[in-house]
């Protein structure tokens, strides 16, 4: 059975390997990404989060059974939590982005927290870049941080992954069994994968326990995120937040190297709303 390459962030990692992982498997586990503070702070924040909100989707259909009816899924996270924002501003986790869509290129696609409960079934295999078919190419259109906010095992629902399925062709070919494995990991640790690789959440067999990860992908500019952020972020809120941010999460303009600028408000940059 294959398995996921794990690195360590408490010492040093050398980030050549990491992203020569990345591009093979398709993925990389990197323990101690969050530090114990900020986890605790991120942890703190959502907690009401979770409480009140009830599992299961409102849509029907299809993403009815993709979300889960003992899974929990909350956006709009920004307004709720400095802590979030300031892993959004990591570094490291800009890096990947950096490496694979381009510097000042992408935006944040979706920042969510995933709670699968107990009883969950397994869901669906998929590759994230699917969102998007008609743009899906050799080259990357999104990449991804699960980052843990509770321990993943193999009982509570941690992540499936088909490592090196990043390089299989058609749009959602067969897994077999034996090309599976699980992304188990502490909390603190973040699963960097690719949106080519195929994967989904695992089932929860536990009575009692919550698996909280918060799934936090890029996609590139000229795609329409999955989430809105505009409309889950007051403005009063966008301007207390850095640039990076602002760049990440849809409060300043895109403009691509080649081409128009999108985005725009009045034909100005939308950044110049956040100073009034």
């Amino acid at each position: 059975m294959p398995s996921l390459e794990r690195f360590d962030a408490s010492g040093p990692i050398d980030w050549t390997h990491v992203w020569a992982v990345f591009d093979r498997d398709g993925g990389a586990i990197v323990e101690n990404f969050i530090s114990t503070e900020l986890l605790a702070r991120m942890q703190a924040d959502f907690a009401p989060l979770i409480s009140k909100q009830p599992p299961g989707s409102t849509t029907e259909g299809l993403w009815t059974e993709f979300h889960g009816d003992q899974t929990k899924r909350i956006t709009g996270l920004p307004s709720h939590s400095a802590a979030w924002v300031e892993l959004l501003c990591d570094e490291r986790y800009q890096a990947m982005g950096d490496r694979y869509l381009g510097a000042g290129d992408y935006w944040l696609n979706t920042g969510q927290l995933i709670c699968i409960g107990p009883g969950e079934t397994p869901q669906m295999l998929h590759r994230d870049e699917l969102n998007w078919p008609q743009a899906c190419s050799d080259h990357e259109i999104t990449v991804t941080a699960i980052f843990a906010l509770t321990d993943f095992t193999e009982e509570n629902g941690a992540t499936v992954i088909a490592p090196g399925s990043n390089h299989w062709e058609g749009l959602m070919p067969e897994v077999p069994e034996h090309t599976k494995c699980r992304a188990t990991m502490p909390a603190g640790s973040a699963l960097l994968y690719s949106g080519k690789v195929i994967h989904g959440g695992g089932a929860n067999v536990t009575d009692d326990q919550w698996r909280v990860g918060l799934h936090a992908g890029f996609c590139k500019g000229w795609l329409r995120a999955e989430e809105n952020f505009q409309l889950t972020i007051p403005l009063e809120v966008a301007r207390t937040m850095p640039d990076r941010a602002h760049y990440l999460l849809g409060f300043r303009s895109y403009s691509p190297e080649f081409g128009g600028r999108l985005g725009l408000v009045d034909y100005d940059d939308a950044a110049n709303l956040l100073k009034s």
